[in-house]
């Protein structure tokens, strides 16, 4: 992670072929599965789709042939969220890891939630060292 990551995201099957971080897991009272499910990072124009059909949040893109990032706005208070893609090369349809440079936590699950119900589930691990969170 870099110092604008606030929050990484990896899938749960990554994170458990490591055992480094599934004792990092354990160590932190994360519940950690006998067995990973599969999954997989979703691909930008999937993220977009998936953003789009949630209700109650405005959307805006920055797209250019190396930056992929939406910044997420709910419209009934002030929160907030933006995503950005991992190393975009202007390939919409290529599977990508992503991160929240910054946001709400309430809007980070939100769209963590909706992704992981089309890819499986995710870990985000906040850049300060807090405990992981586990979305399926």
């Amino acid at each position: 992670m870099n110092d604008a990551t606030l929050y990484d995201v990896r899938t749960l099957y990554d994170c458990m072929q490591d055992p480094a971080t599934v004792a990092w897991m354990v160590q932190m009272n994360v519940p950690v599965p006998d067995i990973a499910p599969p999954g997989r990072y979703p691909s930008p124009a999937e993220i977009r789709d998936v953003i789009d059909a949630i209700p109650g949040i405005s959307p805006e893109y920055v797209i250019t042939k190396s930056v992929w990032e939406v910044s997420i706005v709910s419209r009934k208070d002030v929160s907030w969220a933006t995503l950005a893609i991992k190393d975009y090369a202007g390939l919409p349809d290529e599977a990508r890891p992503f991160y929240f440079t910054g946001g709400w936590d309430e809007v980070i699950l939100l769209v963590t939630t909706h992704l992981a119900k089309r890819c499986g589930p995710f870990v985000l691990l906040h850049n300060s060292g807090a405990s992981p969170q586990i979305v399926m």
